[in-house]
């Protein structure tokens, strides 16, 4: 019963015992204590010599005496003198006790309201009174009895972090802090600062406000206290009201940074994470290549066509190449993946085959990269055969879920081919025929656009085009010349070796030419930018994910409906920086989102401070032999040898 009785004041009690052997024969072996000397509330207790054993220290040897002993108190002194001893006041001066001990040895980290934290200590102090034999008149907790626990603690956060204070007003001597505040000691024993309110009619807290510390444990919990009873309200409003009764130097800019830690404001107003400055292009956009071997891919629609009288819904799948910019259209009639690897042959029918593909996260470019894996693997099994697959396969890569900025160099030209679409067809309903027939007009239309700045000088260089590397003869529509056997530059017959080989090297030069300029012109034009950051909105924090935070996943529904998530893995890009990562939420199903969209709720640092920003990480340097602790430690004693 005793035991219960304590668990409901957060007290766990373990072990009895007493100094009087019969009483002790009363108590079960698995409740007796078994040590003779036992530590009780910071003291030590010897149940044979029925003893306490204190550290005393006076406030002004306290630094320079470090051989101070244990004092004993006997019993006949123990009665007149324990309440000194156990008031553990913060003034040393006042009365000679333990101004640097915790109050009881209670661990203020443990509690995360300071409500609980008195009242623990309210019930511990109320414990040594009914051991002195203390008479009170109820057995619950009383403001009063709140008021002194509070006391308490402040007059130990106040020596421990002001004793400067304190030794100046006892021995009269300037102290920067007690000048500018003008602090001073109240009958009470705490340090008080004193304004030019004197006179107003103010309460005597709001008046001489206490001293508190901004870097203690206790002054957290105090801020966080008076932030839950203003309902989560904004730093103003809660430094506001805490200066009604405490001072707390450097006020806002404490009371700021542990609002940052507030879980419910963080999960109700916090920002996300910090992307890093945009990452360099990639080696395969700037390197010269054979058109459509790197090429990403999407979708754009729906369009509707006319078929028997009835509408029906098509899509245009998109191919471009990631160097020329070139555009290959392809009409699906349905988003299955079927559809899809049709029309995937056909652009390889015309185009060739890529060596890189890169697509966002649709479910049909997922399952149509598993099957070309499979086909392209698991035809054949003789050896020369796999080897020759796995060499001349296709690579897939897809973009990270939910971030369409990083298929931006697909992304524009889906806008391009959609705006032509929308102006040529207009609100007119097109049969099968038609609709392709446009796509592929579009499809030229879009590969005649200029990649570089055109000009008004005259003797300018040719406009550069993707249809330049794909086409020789990039002309668009019906032709419109007529060809009579009277020109004189007609020849009905010329074929032979010399005139195709002639043919086949000026389409060489042009190419090459083509190439120089899309290095000199375009290329280059490629280093302007006119946005380095990513656009995020103003709430966004500064420090690096770390794995095991828990966050918000930002979703297309109301913040109240995001799921929460935790960081197991970090995906980190070629140039060191973390723009990614790998979340797992309640149903242990794990999703790769970007920084932008998780709003970290629980960090795995305690406190984060507000200068830390934005730092690639270092990739560890991987190696098959990693040297033993004990091989190091052997070479630093052999080169220690070698110079003594």
């Amino acid at each position: 019963m005793s035991k219960g009785i304590f668990e409901d004041a957060s007290m766990n009690l373990r072990e009895w015992a007493s100094n009087n052997r019969e009483l002790e024969e009363t108590f079960s072996d698995e409740d007796r204590a078994k040590e003779n000397v036992m530590k009780v509330l910071g003291l030590e207790w010897s149940r044979e010599t029925d003893t306490l054993a204190i550290q005393k220290v006076h406030l002004s040897s306290a630094q320079n005496d470090k051989t101070n002993k244990p004092k004993i108190i006997e019993n006949d002194e123990k009665e007149n003198n324990i309440s000194e001893y156990l008031s553990f006041s913060a003034f040393g001066a006042i009365n000679d006790c333990l101004p640097t001990s915790v109050p009881f040895g209670i661990n203020p980290m443990k509690y995360s309201s300071v409500t609980k934290l008195l009242r623990v200590t309210a019930y511990v102090r109320g414990f040594i009174g009914k051991m002195k034999k203390e008479k009170y008149s109820s057995q619950s907790l009383t403001s009063k009895e709140i008021q002194e626990a509070e006391d308490m603690w402040i007059k130990h956060v106040q020596h421990t972090n002001f004793s400067e204070v304190y030794e100046s007003l006892i021995g009269k001597k300037k102290c920067n802090l007690q000048l500018q505040l003008d602090v001073f000691i109240d009958k009470n024993g705490l340090l008080r600062c004193k304004g030019r309110l004197e006179n107003a009619s103010l309460t005597e807290s709001a008046r001489n406000p206490l001293l508190l510390p901004r870097d203690d444990s206790f002054t957290v919990l105090i801020v966080e206290r008076e932030h839950k009873r203003l309902f989560h309200s904004g730093v103003s409003q809660t430094l506001s009201q805490l200066r009604y009764r405490y001072w707390i130097p450097s006020g806002r800019a404490t009371v700021r940074k542990i609002l940052r830690q507030c879980l419910v404001c963080r999960r109700v107003e916090g920002g996300a994470y910090k992307m890093p400055p945009m990452a360099p292009l990639p080696r395969s956009r700037v390197t010269e290549s054979t058109p459509f071997s790197h090429i990403g891919l999407d979708y754009l629609g729906p369009l509707y066509i006319k078929d028997n009288q009835t509408t029906e819904k098509v899509w245009v799948c998109l191919y471009t190449c990631m160097v020329t910019r070139a555009v290959h259209l392809e009409m699906v009639k349905n988003m299955s993946t079927e559809a899809f690897l049709n029309s995937f042959r056909r652009f390889i029918a015309c185009r060739g085959k890529p060596r890189e593909v890169i697509g966002d996260n649709a479910l049909h470019f997922k399952l149509a990269k598993h099957t070309i894996e499979f086909v392209w693997s698991s035809i054949l099994k003789s050896e020369d055969v796999q080897s020759y697959c796995s060499s001349e396969g296709i690579s897939w890569r897809f973009i990270v879920e939910i971030a369409p900025w990083m298929g931006g160099f697909y992304e524009r030209l889906v806008g391009i081919t959609k705006r032509s679409l929308r102006k040529s067809i207009g609100r007119k309903l097109l049969s099968s025929d038609q609709l392709i027939t446009v796509i592929k007009e579009a499809e030229a239309i879009v590969n005649c656009r200029p990649l570089v700045y055109v000009g008004e000088d005259i003797n300018s260089n040719i406009t550069l085009t993707p249809s330049h590397f794909t086409c020789l003869n990039p002309n668009i529509g019906i032709p419109e010349c007529e060809i009579s056997s009277e020109d004189p530059d007609f020849k009905v017959i010329e074929s032979s070796a010399d005139k195709l080989l002639a043919i086949w090297k000026s389409g060489q030069k042009l190419l090459d030419t083509f190439w120089k300029i899309w290095k000199e012109e375009y290329l280059c034009s490629l280093r302007e930018r006119t946005q380095t950051n990513l656009k995020q909105g103003k709430p966004k924090v500064t420090f690096n994910p770390r794995v095991g935070d828990v966050v918000l996943i930002k979703d297309n529904t109301t913040r109240g409906s995001w799921r929460l998530g935790k960081v197991i893995k970090l995906s980190v890009s070629s140039d060191g920086f973390v723009r990614s990562a790998e979340v797992k939420i309640a149903s242990k199903k794990l999703l790769k989102r970007p920084l932008s969209l998780l709003n970290p709720i629980e960090t795995s640092k305690l406190l984060i401070p507000d200068t830390e920003s934005i730092t690639p990480i270092e990739k560890e340097e991987t190696s098959i032999h990693t040297e033993r602790k004990a091989a190091k430690h052997a070479k630093q004693r052999l080169k220690n040898c070698f110079n003594d």
